[in-house]
C-alpha cells in the first residue's frame, strides 16, 4: 500500500472539499497520496471506501488500499513527503504552520508546501516560520462539494487551478505536482505571476461568497438583480482601491474593465454554484470572511482607504455566524 514513506507522496492538510477534489485528481494519476483528518472518525470513512469524485470532469475512484489517512503530523514524524497542500480553512492557519515549522525541520529535505485557501495574506503566514521560496499559493476558481465523508462533487469550472509562489519566480518545482492535477482530470498550470491571479481571486470571492451566503441563492442569482450587481460593483471598487494603493496589480486596470470580464468570462460557468461560506453558516461553521472582506478593511484601514461595503458584509456574515451559533434566524 503506497503511505507517506513513497517517493512521490503528496500529504493532504484538510479532506474537506477542496482537499478532496484535489486528492483525486492525484490518486487519479497514480501519485501516492496521505490526508491529515481531524480526529473523530476511527477508521475515516476514506481508509474504509476510499474516495470518490463525480461531477463535471467525470468520475474517479480511489481505491483505499492506495491511499493512507491520520489524525496529526506527529503521527508521521521523519517520514520523506515530496509536497503538502493545506486544503483547510484560513481560520486555522496559524496552529497549522506552527505544527507544519516543527514536521519539517524533522524531514531530510523540506516538502512544497501549497495553500489552496480562499482568501488575502495566508502565504505570508506559513513563510514566517517555513522556508519562503517553499511555500506556494494556488487559484481555484472550481466548484467543489462534499458528497459524504468521503465524496466530493465537481459542480463548477471557471478556469485553470493556478499555482505559484509570491516569494520566487521559479515554478520549475510545481511542475510535476501541476501536471499530475491535470492527468487527474482538472486543468492546472504553474503560474510566475501568482499575485495578480490571488488579486482575482479575491475579488470574485468577496464578490459572490458574502452576497450568496446571506441571500442564500446561488452565485447567478446575483448577477440578475440590480440591487447585488451595485452592491458587487462597489465591492470590487473598493478591492481596487486597496490593492492599487498597496502597491500590487490585478491583469485589469480598474474595476469596471473587472467586471465586464466578470459577467462576461467569470460568472457564467459558476452561475450554479452556491457559496462555500453559504455552507458554512448552514453547518454553523466559522467563515472565511475575516480573510476576504476582513482582509480588504484591515489593508484600507492601515492604508487611509474607505471600504464600507466590505466592512458591512463583514459585519453581516460575523453577525449570522453569532446567530447560527445561538440557534436563532438572521433577518
Amino acid at each position: 500500500m503506497p503511505g507517506p514513506m513513497d517517493p512521490g507522496t503528496t500529504l493532504i492538510i484538510g479532506p474537506g472539499a477542496v482537499g478532496l477534489g484535489l486528492g483525486s485528481c492525484l490518486g487519479a494519476a497514480g501519485r501516492p497520496i496521505h490526508f491529515i483528518a481531524p480526529p473523530g472518525q476511527d477508521p475515516h470513512p476514506l481508509e474504509l471506501q476510499g474516495l470518490r469524485r463525480r461531477g463535471i470532469f467525470g468520475e474517479v475512484r480511489v481505491a483505499p488500499e492506495t491511499l493512507g489517512v491520520s489524525r496529526s503530523l506527529t503521527e508521521l514524524q521523519g517520514l520523506t513527503i515530496e509536497s503538502v497542500l493545506v486544503c483547510t480553512k484560513s481560520t486555522a492557519n496559524p496552529e497549522i504552520a506552527r505544527d507544519l515549522a516543527d514536521f519539517c525541520r524533522a524531514l531530510p529535505r523540506p516538502p512544497q508546501v501549497v495553500i489552496c485557501q480562499n482568501g488575502w495574506g495566508n502565504a505570508e503566514i506559513f513563510a514566517q516560520v517555513l522556508e519562503p521560496r517553499r511555500v506556494a499559493s494556488a487559484s481555484i476558481l472550481t466548484g467543489f462539494r462534499r458528497d459524504g465523508d468521503h465524496g466530493v462533487e465537481i459542480t463548477v469550472h471557471a478556469r485553470a487551478i493556478q499555482i505559484g509562489s509570491l516569494f520566487t519566480p521559479e515554478t520549475r518545482s510545481l511542475e510535476s505536482l501541476c501536471a499530475a492535477i491535470r492527468r487527474g482530470g482538472i486543468p492546472c498550470e504553474a503560474s510566475p505571476t501568482i499575485a495578480a491571479e490571488l488579486g482575482a481571486k479575491l475579488l470574485y470571492n468577496c464578490l459572490l461568497n458574502p452576497l450568496g451566503a446571506l441571500a442564500r441563492v446561488p452565485y447567478g442569482r446575483l448577477g440578475e438583480a440590480e440591487s447585488t450587481r451595485s452592491i458587487m460593483a462597489a465591492v470590487a471598487r473598493e478591492v481596487f482601491a486597496v490593492l492599487h494603493a498597496g502597491g500590487y496589480s490585478t491583469h485589469w486596470p480598474d474595476a469596471d474593465r473587472y467586471l465586464e470580464s466578470f459577467y462576461r468570462d467569470l460568472l457564467p460557468p459558476t452561475e450554479g454554484h452556491e457559496s462555500s461560506m453559504l455552507q458554512d453558516l448552514e453547518a454553523n461553521r466559522k467563515t472565511e470572511i475575516d480573510s476576504l472582506c476582513g482582509a480588504v478593511s484591515r489593508m484600507g484601514d492601515e492604508l487611509g482607504i474607505a471600504t464600507p461595503v466590505n466592512r458591512a458584509l463583514l459585519d453581516l456574515i460575523h453577525a449570522a455566524e453569532r446567530g447560527g451559533a445561538e440557534g436563532e434566524s438572521i433577518p
